[in-house]
């Protein structure tokens, strides 16, 4: 036997190994893809339940939504990321203040939507178009979702989750393509660039909130 057929001869196994490795890696993120489709259903269809409870006050209503919330979204790396540089040169008083005027902006802002307050996302029907791994390799998977609504064209939403310890969490949404993590960080820097820090910021969300400017508009059957 030659010296190439000896070579080829021991290369064989190495290349089923390797075969098989990628084989189980690429089936893996397949498998990931999945469950993070039916991981963002799932939650879909809880929230929608738990939330619309007539039995639940405001307040009940209100604390339920932050759970869930702070169950299906990875706050602290959203905001890590939002205030980017500024998250690291920030006092763990201002890092503390931001993560509660935040999760006071999202209760204010999207609570409405999964309570029917609004005719912005309220549809018929909330179906996942594509799944995909994200090319990061990070655990990472879009989830690209289409609600069909009562009034005006369907709503294209695209999420973005990972997987981390066997649990899904939320890190970004798109509508219509505009993701929601990139527009707040250019937002919140420029107005940490005009006020001069992070308190500054907290100090103008928290402003906001008591008068309720992140709220959207009312539903007003489609007006």
């Amino acid at each position: 036997m030659s010296v190439v057929r000896r070579s080829i001869h021991a290369l064989a196994p190495v290349a089923v190994i390797t075969v098989i490795i990628a084989a189980v890696t690429l089936a893996g993120r397949v498998s990931a893809a999945a469950d993070a489709g039916e991981f963002l259903i799932s939650f879909g269809k809880r929230a929608a339940k738990e939330l619309n409870d007539e039995s639940l006050s405001r307040s009940e209503q209100e604390a339920r939504f932050r759970e869930l919330f702070n169950e299906a979204v990875d706050i602290p790396a959203i905001s890590r990321f939002i205030l980017g540089r500024h998250w690291r040169t920030a006092t763990e008083q201002e890092r503390e203040d931001f993560l509660l005027v935040f999760e006071g902006f999202v209760l204010q802002r999207f609570l409405p939507m999964f309570t029917g307050q609004t005719d912005e996302y309220q549809g018929k029907g909330f179906d996942i178009v594509e799944i995909r791994a994200a090319d990061s390799g990070k655990g990472q998977v879009f989830v690209r979702s289409l609600v069909v609504r009562e009034q005006g064209a369907p709503a294209h939403l695209t999420w973005r989750i990972r997987e981390q310890d066997d649990q899904f969490k939320i890190l970004d949404v798109s509508a219509e393509g505009v993701s929601m993590v990139l527009t707040l960080r250019h937002e919140y820097n420029s107005v940490i660039r005009q006020t001069g820090g992070v308190g500054g910021l907290v100090d103008l969300m928290r402003k906001k909130l008591q008068t309720g400017a992140f709220a959207p508009k009312a539903n007003d059957g489609g007006q």
